[in-house]
């Protein structure tokens, strides 16, 4: 059934230090700085205090700010929120991808707030009015069951959609998604699977880029994330056709000199460069070799291996660098 919630919006945003999305326990407080006073009594709402603690039941609705407010205001006894969380979602309302996916806000039969937060402190970060399923009436102990089952990953959103090579090709869009925003600064961005999902709708050919790499026997320290990114970004920039040389040359080491920049790369991979740093700093680092490499490549420039290196600190800081006109667009 659909029952439209009718109630007028302002605007206002949470903040504060927040924790995961998974739950944790039923006793965890709401982080004190949200703007919901759980102290004072809420505004009246029309439709929702007609069915909080009485009734057992599902209900489609359109959720606004004070709507939102209203439902938070029984959440007496939730985990800690996530603010990455929150950004997230409120950036998918103000940009018309959000959609109720038919997992619903969940009050116990005793007026309490069992699930849903994030997406409600969502609505009021985004001063936006969404559809939401609202099931009311479970008991509330079941709080310590909701949200126990595996995450979807964003390679599940691509294998569901039939997508050879889903897990490389999820990992690599996830990585593109960060370059399109500008690295070293969004390495560590939160990104979405809807992002993935609508990153490979724009960009269908990263899974010809992933099936052009599998076709070579690569050694596990050059075979990467970065490898699948960079291979794509170089058959969307001029001189696409050389990328097949590029890649035999990094896979082989033959019919090359000690300064083709495939070589080096390759002989800088092997010997472990980054293996000091933590996972994402490491790819970052292949990544950058990577595309400094191609580029080299395609313009038919060498250089030694002592000079071929990506410096992001120092006294004179290099910037990450750009697949010279690649489109991503």
């Amino acid at each position: 059934m659909s029952n439209e919630v009718a109630s007028p919006t302002r605007r206002s945003r949470a903040g504060g230090n927040r924790a995961d999305r998974e739950p944790e326990t039923p006793t965890a407080p709401v982080a004190e700085d949200t703007d919901v006073d759980s102290t004072t009594a809420p505004e009246p709402h029309p439709e929702l205090d007609g069915l909080i603690g009485t009734y057992n039941g599902l209900k489609t609705m359109t959720v606004d700010a004070a709507a939102a407010r209203r439902l938070l205001a029984i959440n007496t006894g939730n985990r800690r929120v996530s603010q990455r969380r929150i950004g997230q979602l409120a950036a998918q309302m103000r940009g018309g991808h959000y959609e109720n996916t038919g997992e619903p806000i969940i009050v116990s039969d005793n007026g309490v707030l069992n699930n849903g937060q994030h997406r409600l402190l969502a609505v009021i970060e985004a001063d936006a009015a969404v559809e939401m399923d609202i099931r009311f009436g479970i008991p509330r102990k079941a709080f310590v069951k909701t949200d126990t089952g595996a995450a979807r990953s964003g390679a599940d959103v691509l294998s569901i959609r039939n997508v050879s090579g889903a897990p490389q090709i999820a990992m690599a869009l996830r990585l593109l998604i960060a370059y399109e925003r500008g690295l070293p600064e969004h390495l560590r961005d939160y990104i979405s699977n809807d992002e993935i999902n609508r990153a490979y709708d724009r960009w269908p050919d990263i899974e010809q880029a992933v099936a052009k790499v599998q076709v070579y026997r690569f050694p596990p320290q050059i075979r990467s994330t970065p490898l699948f990114a960079t291979t794509f970004l170089a058959m969307r920039a001029p001189r696409a056709a050389r990328v097949d040389e590029w890649l035999h040359v990094l896979a082989t080491g033959l019919e090359a000199h000690r300064e083709h920049p495939a070589y080096v790369l390759r002989e800088r991979l092997l010997r472990g460069v980054g293996s000091e740093l933590g996972t994402r700093e490491r790819q970052l680092v292949r990544f950058a070799l990577m595309i400094k490499s191609w580029n080299m490549f395609r313009n038919d420039e060498e250089m030694p291996m002592r000079e071929f290196r990506w410096l992001p600190t120092g006294r004179d800081p290099q910037p990450f660098p750009r697949v010279v006109g690649a489109r991503l667009a």
